[in-house]
């Protein structure tokens, strides 16, 4: 059941981005909806209302950019209760440092392994 949980809520953000972005054509690119996704996940968790969300979907809510921006501020809410103001800017890139840091790595060695078509 987790499995159609995490589908049905990754399909559902998703498919409300893809409408957008088709919708509002060439109004709102996906550099837009990047930025949108991040910055929605990182105000609904600031208001408490993404974490329903996750607790409904699993990975269906964390993975997508919206979870990302999720992680940041409940990094910077940790990083506040634990250091203070200097935690609001270091906590929520300590909390994601795992993350990036995977993406740099990962994505130098497929840059490496594998060339483009041009």
């Amino acid at each position: 059941m987790s499995y159609l949980s995490a589908f049905l809520m990754g399909g559902t953000l998703c498919l409300i981005g893809q409408l957008i972005m088709d919708l509002t054509k060439p109004d709102i690119t996906p550099g837009h909806m990047l930025v949108g996704y991040v910055t929605g996940g990182a105000i609904l968790s600031g208001l408490g209302l993404y974490q329903p969300l996750v607790e409904l979907g699993g990975a269906g809510a964390t993975v997508p950019l919206s979870g990302f921006g999720h992680l940041l501020a409940q990094g910077a809410l940790n990083g506040v209760h634990e250091k203070g103001l200097v935690g609001a800017f270091s906590g929520g890139v300590e909390a994601a440092a795992a993350g990036i840091a995977a993406s740099i790595v990962f994505g130098y060695i497929m840059a490496v392994l594998f060339n483009p078509k041009g």
